[in-house]
């Protein structure tokens, strides 16, 4: 599937959403780098008893592996638009359970009104969602596979919404050691054929 072997990087987030969807791992990793930040931000924004951020940002990440195989280029938003539509719903969803019998907090109120109107969406069965979590969880231990001990913490404690300077504090390194890990990072997924 490495028919782009090291230009990953140079497509837009239109032709990995397709190639992802046609079952190329690099292509996904590549989109997972590129909007791991994006996901971070939007998590950030929601809370529910009983899940930490990391929780969400996992659910962000599934809802980027969701985007990827439903997105429809010709359906008038962008790839951007679209996973973080996605990525709330799924977070939407999170707290209206988590609040079952409660009011929902103010602040997830102010998400619902934004995304009120894009609510009607059919939500994926229990078998699509357990696929879509075994589909994560080899991706991810996929990249357990192909990068170093160090290299995967950075990225996870990145991903998890540390700074540099808090990762470099909490792994006793220096910052320049996070940014090479995570430059590292992205030179290793995109080129390397994972299929």
């Amino acid at each position: 599937m490495a028919r782009f072997k090291g230009m990953y990087f140079t497509l837009s987030d239109d032709v990995l959403a397709e190639l992802s969807k046609d079952g190329d791992d690099n292509a996904f990793n590549e989109l997972a780098i590129r909007y791991i930040g994006k996901l971070r931000f939007i998590a950030r924004k929601y809370s529910a008893q009983g899940y930490e951020q990391n929780d969400f940002l996992q659910e962000g990440l599934t809802a980027l592996f969701h985007a990827c195989q439903s997105y429809d280029s010709n359906g008038g938003s962008s790839f951007g638009s679209y996973v973080t539509l996605i990525a709330e719903r799924r977070f939407i969803k999170i707290i209206q359970r988590s609040q079952s019998k409660k009011a929902v907090p103010d602040a997830a109120l102010v998400q619902l009104e934004d995304v009120s109107q894009e609510l009607t969406g059919v939500a994926p069965s229990p078998e699509e969602q357990l696929l879509e979590k075994e589909q994560l969880d080899h991706a991810l231990s996929r990249l357990r596979a192909l990068l170093s001990a160090r290299e995967y913490e950075v990225l996870m404690l990145f991903a998890s919404g540390l700074s540099y300077s808090k990762i470099s504090h909490q792994l006793n390194i220096s910052e320049k050691s996070v940014d090479n890990a995570l430059q590292r990072v992205r030179r290793k997924v995109g080129p390397h054929d994972m299929s």
